[in-house]
């Protein structure tokens, strides 16, 4: 489909036609008589005739030339288009697949969780059993003592049977120390885990975001070189200045939006890595914009704009 200047470059070619082949033939139907009257000149000046077929050859030229250029951007945009949908496609697939193995690994670092404060929780009974058992041999060993003084095998018997308890009770301790630190490092390595689980779907949701406002700037950049293209024409095109106008407005707010979006999602990957939560910060605020209304280029050539694709919710564990 031909542009508004295309259509103009058609009308023009066919007035030329007609001021030069029209015949300079009165006739009609009721009256046939002949006219003997002499005919004027075709042309006004000497000349007339081969100026507008040169005129009309110009236009000719420049009509298929704006033709060759609209289908040779044309092109370029849907294949430009075409590119950015499917890396946009691909970034959400994956961006999925993340949030599935973060909910995955959380799930499983509760599990871990669990077990490791319910072994604490055995320890300790044991401990606090052994604790009983040796406080009741200390007060045998010692009631032994005050009766029996003479009874040395007996209380050496009883000695033995205290310092048995007493190393068992250090090697119990030694295995809870160990078990303790085996499970706060666990601790820290899956904290560690989860911080850059949440660095990498903040990421993901940024490049989401980059690559739908890179499509709307790629698409404006296109629209805006046709205006310029076309603008050499002054007389018809009368809006095309404020139309390129507000499409370079248009391009540098989305320009504008990419590195604003870029600054937020850096703020809250620092705050993450500082020691904040992804479901504790406040969503990333990404404005709507439209594409302005264009007075020169017809309907059918503006872009239209993408619909707001919503990230994945973040379930807090």
């Amino acid at each position: 489909m031909l542009s508004n200047g295309g259509f103009i470059l058609l009308e023009r070619l066919r007035q030329i036609e007609c001021s030069c082949f029209a015949p300079k033939v009165s006739w009609n139907i009721t009256h046939r008589e002949v006219n003997t009257e002499p005919y004027g000149p075709f042309e006004a000046q000497q000349g007339g005739i081969s100026q507008v077929e040169k005129e009309y050859q110009v236009l000719q030229e420049q009509l298929k030339e704006a033709c060759e250029n609209y289908e040779h951007s044309n092109v370029r945009g849907s294949e430009e288009t075409k590119d950015l949908e499917e890396k946009l496609k691909r970034n959400v697939e994956e961006n999925k697949i993340s949030k599935t193995e973060l909910d995955w690994f959380l799930e499983d670092l509760n599990k871990e969780i669990k077990k490791w404060e319910q072994e604490k929780k055995e320890i300790q009974e044991r401990l606090k059993a052994l604790k009983k058992k040796m406080k009741k041999v200390l007060n045998a060993s010692r009631m032994y003592t005050q009766e029996n003084d003479g009874k040395e095998k007996a209380l050496e018997l009883l000695l033995d049977q205290s310092l048995e308890i007493s190393n068992t009770f250090t090697n119990e301790k030694m295995k809870i120390e160990e078990s303790i630190k085996k499970g706060k490092e666990h601790y820290e390595e899956s904290l560690q885990r989860a911080l850059d689980a949440e660095v990498s779907v903040l990421e993901n949701w940024k490049d989401v975001e980059v690559c739908k406002l890179r499509s709307m700037e790629s698409q404006a950049e296109g629209l805006l070189k046709n205006l310029k293209l076309m603008s050499s024409d002054s007389a018809a095109y009368s809006d095309m200045d404020s139309d390129i106008h507000s499409w370079e407005s248009f391009l540098s707010d989305v320009r504008e939006e990419i590195e604003k979006a870029k600054s937020q999602f850096e703020e809250q990957i620092q705050a993450i890595k500082n020691g904040s939560r992804l479901s504790e910060l406040p969503k990333v605020q990404i404005s709507e914009l439209s594409f302005p209304t264009c007075n020169t280029v017809s309907l059918n050539l503006t872009p239209r704009p993408r619909p707001q694709q919503k990230l994945p919710c973040w379930r807090s564990q």
